[in-house]
């Protein structure tokens, strides 16, 4: 009866304690299946998803757990803003594609890094190994093997489990089971710490939020002076301008008339020159012409002509008495 009064209790303590909230952070390549699993854990069809562009928030009721689920891209061009999300995150989940064997190396890159980042290391990692359904689907031992999990996780004192799945086979209360089991193991291992980890947890973001407020100050301050110099730079090319004006008014209120009407009698003298040369040369170009011979018309016509037949060449220069 005592015992029975006491459970009650228990229970009754538990049913009154409020939820707790947890972040998670879903990582992985792209194309490994994490919208489709998250979609499967919320009860939506996890068939025909589109690839995340940037990333996702979903919330939802796990147990006694108010569990907000970051879904993000897993492109290349994407992964930086993962470190973003690290600071905020109670654990990690990652999801590798089985069947994709020609990238498990980038998988396994990828995975160091984020295990390695100081605002990850120490968190509980879910290892969700899906696509199971495929063929050629790497088993559970291959996974661990080929992505050295078991050097990553001691390395960084990440607690972990891996769970082969599949996240299409359903959705809802047909999910599968794997991925149930997976993550109330990792709500289950957040909870035995849940007072460290969310004191972690809120250090790590006034950290964070206090870098992220002295990196927009720094990049106020460098677009300030890049305005200030454009500002600048105009008015010193004015200022430069007008003394250039200043100085040549001076130069030609310091010239004396005589000065000025020698400077116009060179110019005209260079300029008349200069027109004499130019008459030169057209006058040596007429005169030179040289104008090309017609064979077409016969030989040209003598401008004297002939004298008549039976006179001489002497009586045709002399006129007679």
């Amino acid at each position: 009866m005592f015992s029975l009064m006491a459970n009650c209790c228990n229970c009754l303590k538990r049913w009154r304690e409020p939820a707790r909230k947890v972040t998670l952070v879903m990582v992985g390549l792209d194309n490994a299946g994490k919208t489709a699993t998250v979609r499967g854990i919320q009860g939506e069809n996890p068939r025909d998803v589109a690839p995340t562009v940037g990333f996702s928030k979903v919330d939802l009721k796990q147990g006694k757990f108010e569990v907000t689920i970051f879904d993000l891209g897993g492109g290349k061009r994407i992964r930086g803003i993962w470190k973003n999300y690290y600071s905020e995150s109670h654990g990690v989940v990652f999801v590798v594609d089985s069947s994709d064997v020609q990238r498990i190396q980038e998988t396994r890159e990828t995975m160091a890094e984020v295990l390695q980042h100081p605002r990850i290391a120490g968190k509980p990692v879910l290892v969700l190994a899906n696509k199971q359904d495929q063929e050629g689907a790497l088993a559970e031992a291959d996974i661990i093997e080929n992505l050295s999990l078991e050097k990553l996780v001691n390395e960084n004192k990440c607690l972990c489990q891996i769970e082969p799945c599949s996240a299409v086979l359903g959705y809802g209360k047909k999910v599968d089971k794997s991925i149930r089991k997976g993550l109330n193991w990792l709500l289950s291992n957040i909870a035995k710490d849940y007072e460290a980890i969310t004191e972690r947890v809120q250090k790590d973001t006034a950290e964070q939020h206090a870098q992220e407020e002295q990196d927009k100050k720094e990049r106020a301050e460098r677009v300030r002076q890049i305005r200030e110099e454009r500002k600048k730079s105009p008015v010193t090319c004015k200022s430069l301008s007008s003394s250039e004006q200043t100085r040549k008014m001076a130069t030609v209120k310091h010239l004396t008339p005589g000065s000025r009407a020698q400077n116009v009698s060179v110019h005209s003298a260079t300029t008349g020159d200069q027109s004499k040369k130019k008459t030169r040369k057209l006058h040596l170009k007429r005169k030179h012409r040289v104008d090309p011979l017609r064979t077409e018309d016969g030989p040209a016509e003598s401008p004297t002509p002939p004298p008549p037949p039976g006179q001489s060449f002497r009586s045709c220069c002399h006129s007679s008495p």
